[in-house]
């Protein structure tokens, strides 16, 4: 089955699909394909296959009005982005806004949500500081081969699986 969505291909503003995701542990989601969002500046962003999601950190208290399938694609790419720790977290933060708009946010609640991120994603950015770890990608799902491709891509040999 395809979909068209205009948030959907390979252009500014575009994700590279829509995100294959199989449930992991209670809240969390593994991403069984890269996926890629290409800003509107026209530079990407990988979150690569494997990578453990909670799809939208949301607190419990805003989830009637936030909680719903349109903030989840971004979600996926804001969480890699901050695990990734490569741009600032202003940056991250202003991606996930755009992400919100090109798929169709409206614009109350994508600022909303941005205002959240500001207000509440310190610390998890914080915990974030050197990349990605041990714990953020699904081992167990990976071939031998990958194991030792993301060991070495991320930086992680030496650590037992």
């Amino acid at each position: 089955m395809t979909f068209d969505l205009p948030y959907v291909g390979n252009g500014p503003g575009q994700f590279s699909s829509i995100p294959p995701l199989l449930p992991y542990k209670v809240g969390e989601w593994v991403l069984l394909d890269d996926l890629i969002y290409t800003d509107k500046t026209g530079r990407q962003h990988n979150a690569p296959k494997y990578f453990i999601t909670d799809l939208a950190s949301i607190p419990w208290i805003t989830q009637p009005i936030f909680n719903s399938v349109d903030t989840r694609i971004e979600g996926v790419g804001h969480d890699w982005l901050y695990c990734f720790n490569q741009l600032p977290r202003a940056q991250c933060d202003a991606l996930l806004r755009e992400m919100l708009l090109v798929t169709g946010c409206d614009s109350a609640r994508a600022e909303l949500i941005y205002a959240g991120v500001r207000v509440g994603g310190s610390s998890r950015y914080t915990a974030c500081t050197g990349g990605p770890k041990r714990e953020d990608f699904a081992w167990e799902y990976m071939t031998p081969s990958e194991v030792k491709i993301y060991e070495s891509a991320y930086k992680l040999a030496g650590l037992h699986v």
